[in-house]
Parts: C-alpha cells; structure tokens; sequence
C-alpha cells in the first residue's frame, strides 16, 4: 500500500494537499506523512532531507509542491528537483506538483466549493484561474468587498474549500492540476 508524504512551500497548501489526496484516492484515513514550510526558499533548502527522512519512516510516494509565481513551470520543477538531488536521491515515486501562479487558482476554480465552504462568499466563475496573476491576494479582495475584513484567510478556509472542490472541474480550469491527480490516482 503506498504511503504518501507532502511537502510544500507552506502549511496551508500541505493540509489542502492531504485533503485533495484522501479524496482523489477514496480514502478517508491514509497515512500521510506532511511537511509544510515558510516559504518556497526553506522548501528548496530542506525538502531534500525531509524527502530523506519521509523515506526512512516508511514513505513510498511523494509529493513536492511548489507555487510558480509567474515564472514558467518546468523551469521550477527543474529547480526543485535539483534541490532535492543535491541532499539525497530522488524518489522514482516522487512528483513535483507546480500550480500555475499558486495552489490558490485551484480554489479559485470552483466557486460553488466556496460558497459551501463559506456560505457568505459568493464569487464570480472565473473560467482560467491559473491566468490570475495573484490567485491569494485576489481570492482575498474579492471577500473583502464592501467589508472591513476578509471573509476568506488562506490559513484557515484553503482546506475547507478543498474538502468540497469538484475535481474534474478544477482539472479542466486548472491543467496543472492533473499531475497531480495522474500522480496520485496511478498509485495502488
């Protein structure tokens, strides 16, 4: 049976990774090993010996997340991977998930997986999120409107919203996200 861990650039995309793995799986109660860190230069730093000691405590597939933040995707994959190599070897079960621009055009993908997960947001469809230049801070100022606080604080609802996306959809708005669901949903 596989055993996953994840890694990320912080703890808010590892716990909706956990959530859209259990679901893409069917599995409510897999063992997943986690590491979220503070920020993208920690995670190229450390994900190397992390993925190391993952390994060792019984991991079998892994998942490194990182954002691009407009820069081109394979050019960050490649960067990953070349950290991870510098401080152990690379898994073969080990894919480097880079959502376009951030995890938060996932979110953003589904607007009715919002509204279930804060009942008093409601946003527009927006038909590419991954074009969103800042898929966070918009998500933010879109549930700030006409308020004098956010209704949606990545920290606390990103996990909410995950536990209701409607996978295919977010496939089809959101390419990058199919390497992760080929990934995970490949695996027995």
């Amino acid at each position: 049976m596989a055993m996953f861990a994840v890694l990320a650039e912080d703890r808010s995309d590892v716990d909706s990774l956990v959530v859209l793995i259990k679901r893409i799986r069917g599995v409510e109660n897999a063992t997943i090993l986690k590491k979220g860190f503070s920020g993208c230069g920690e995670l190229c730093r450390k994900a190397g010996s992390h993925v190391r000691d993952f390994a060792e405590k019984g991991a079998t597939h892994f998942i490194v997340c990182h954002d691009s933040d407009g820069n081109p995707p394979a050019e960050v994959r490649k960067k990953v991977r070349e950290s991870i190599a510098a401080r152990t070897a690379v898994p073969e079960d080990c894919c480097i998930v880079v959502p376009v621009q951030e995890l938060e055009a996932w979110i953003i993908a589904d607007e009715e997986a919002i509204k279930k997960a804060i009942p008093s947001l409601s946003i527009k469809p927006v038909a590419r999120p991954e074009t969103v230049p800042s898929p966070k801070e918009w998500l933010v100022d879109e549930s700030r409107r006409g308020r004098s606080r956010p209704l949606y604080v990545p920290t606390i609802h990103n996990a909410k919203v995950a536990a209701h996306l409607d996978l295919k959809k977010v496939e089809k708005k959101c390419p990058s996200f199919s390497d992760l669901v080929a990934f995970v949903g490949g695996t027995s």
